[in-house]
């Protein structure tokens, strides 16, 4: 079986400002300038934005902190380095009514080989099958890593130091756009695709958050908290209602399965959540 359990890479260069290379990122990194997104269910962070240079905190209040390190790695991906050993990924909704946030604590980069011409994923994971990305090296001098999505299977394989190859076979679920998850020997683990085909990402995950534009409309009053969740918790259930109001479904399923993996200890309060999860379909 492989185990990814690797550190951070140093940040990617950033696409912002590279019309010509990257214009979809470019006009992405356009369109989100200046709005205030509010997450939801996170602990400290609870406000971000990007004010066409940084991006930065935003506290109550409205007060701005430091800039963070920050890089716009594909259409509707931001990437923040923390202070601290984790860094933070963005995925953006295409409407950009919603941003799913995650910690993460341990990240591969994938790319074409050399040879083979990229193809655009416009119909995912279908525009992927057969693709070989391979692992890029960099200063952890990490075993080669490729992945490739079947049609069927997503193949992780890890080539050992006698130059063998040790291939898991494993079947993700989609948990946003161009994005597969899987959970594997107690990891959570995401595999993204960047939108020109040339790009993948493994993404070890501490935490799933949800998050929209400050002010966003919300929905009319729904069910009373569940005693025994945390104030993140509690937050995070109800944006993830939001969301299903929304008719963001599979960003919902995403938040509902996290949610469920922070109380799974707890039988009670699991079946609580379940349930009310459950009235949501």
């Amino acid at each position: 079986m492989c185990y990814f359990l690797f550190g951070c890479l140093m940040l990617c260069p950033s696409a912002f400002g590279a019309d010509e290379a990257y214009p979809e990122i470019a006009a992405f990194a356009n369109r989100i300038k200046g709005v205030t997104w509010s997450l939801k269910g996170t602990f400290g962070l609870k406000g971000l934005e990007f004010d066409g240079k940084d991006v930065r905190e935003v506290k109550s209040g409205g007060a701005k902190g430091s800039p963070f390190e920050s890089a716009f790695v594909d259409a509707g991906v931001l990437r923040l380095n923390f202070r601290g050993a984790n860094t933070g990924w963005y995925f953006f909704s295409d409407d950009l009514r919603f941003v799913t946030p995650l910690t993460v604590s341990g990240e591969v980069a994938f790319k074409l080989p050399v040879g083979p011409q990229a193809k655009a994923v416009r119909e995912f994971p279908k525009d992927i099958i057969d693709v070989v990305f391979e692992s890029e090296p960099d200063d952890r001098q990490i075993q080669p890593a490729k992945l490739r999505w079947t049609g069927a299977h997503l193949e992780l394989a890890k080539q050992n130091k006698d130059k063998t190859w040790l291939v898991d076979k494993l079947t993700p679920v989609a948990a946003d756009r161009r994005v597969f998850e899987v959970e594997q020997h107690g990891l959570l683990i995401w595999f993204a695709f960047s939108q020109d085909g040339k790009e993948a990402w493994l993404l070890q995950i501490e935490n799933v958050f949800g998050g929209e534009p400050a002010g966003s409309l919300k929905p009319a009053a729904g069910l009373g908290s569940i005693t025994g969740l945390t104030p993140q918790q509690s937050e995070l259930l109800r944006h993830i209602e939001r969301l299903h109001a929304a008719g963001d479904r599979n960003r919902s399923h995403t938040l509902a399965r996290h949610l469920k993996r922070l109380v799974a200890k707890n039988a009670n309060l699991l079946q609580q959540v379940e349930m009310r999860l459950a009235s949501l379909k």
